[in-house]
């Protein structure tokens, strides 16, 4: 089975398992997914609102994490307001017991900070990591999980996931438009391994955080 941990397009393959990536109005559908809010999207006249919902969806048995959420220094969105906004993503994983799905731009610190300051107590899984010191993510205990930037041999993420460890990541298409077997494929050649033996790797991965 191949496992896209994070995706922004639904897929209908039936060798592939995907966790779509909903945000705030979405409803969950009949398949696993994630929900949260994105700092981008964040807007204070709406908060409260916002939460409401998103605390009734996390619920919901669909809802296999929280998130994406998260903080993100190259964006407009108030730095005040988005740390307001994950500490919340924080309490709730934690009140429901699901993995934090993690968005950082030029933020990784301050996030771990944050973790460990709010006691969060689930798996943290920071997705679509491309940038110096992947290493201390999963060196602290969290999943970092990888994707089109593994197309580029040049790519912090290509350089990192050479040594990340077997039992500490997953790979995703996000919101690019390319085949998730492509992506398995560059990383099995990047491990020198079969891509059979990718698979199991990520397969453990998943088991070992969402089992149900």
């Amino acid at each position: 089975m191949f496992i896209d941990i994070h995706t922004h397009h639904v897929a209908n393959t039936p060798d592939t398992w995907s966790m779509l990536n909903l945000k705030k109005g979405d409803s969950p559908l009949k398949r696993p997914c994630s929900i949260g809010l994105h700092p981008w999207d964040l807007q204070k006249e709406t908060m409260t609102e916002a939460f409401s919902f998103i605390k009734d969806q996390a619920l919901m048995t669909e809802v296999y994490a929280i998130g994406e959420c998260g903080l993100d220094r190259a964006c407009d969105t108030e730095w005040s307001l988005q740390v307001k906004v994950f500490q919340w993503h924080i309490a709730l994983s934690n009140q429901v017991k699901k993995p934090l799905i993690v968005h950082a731009v030029r933020s990784h610190q301050d996030i771990l900070q944050l973790l460990k300051k709010f006691q969060h107590q689930q798996p943290v899984i920071f997705h679509g990591v491309n940038h110096k010191g992947i290493d201390k993510l999963w060196q602290a205990g969290h999943f970092v999980s990888f994707g089109k930037a593994l197309m580029n041999p040049k790519s912090e993420a290509a350089k990192a996931f050479k040594t990340v460890a077997s039992d500490s990541f997953f790979l995703e298409t996000d919101n690019a438009e390319l085949d998730l077997k492509t992506i398995y494929e560059v990383a099995a050649q990047i491990k020198q391994v079969p891509i059979e033996q990718m698979k199991t790797m990520v397969e453990q991965n998943f088991n070992t955080i969402f089992a149900r």
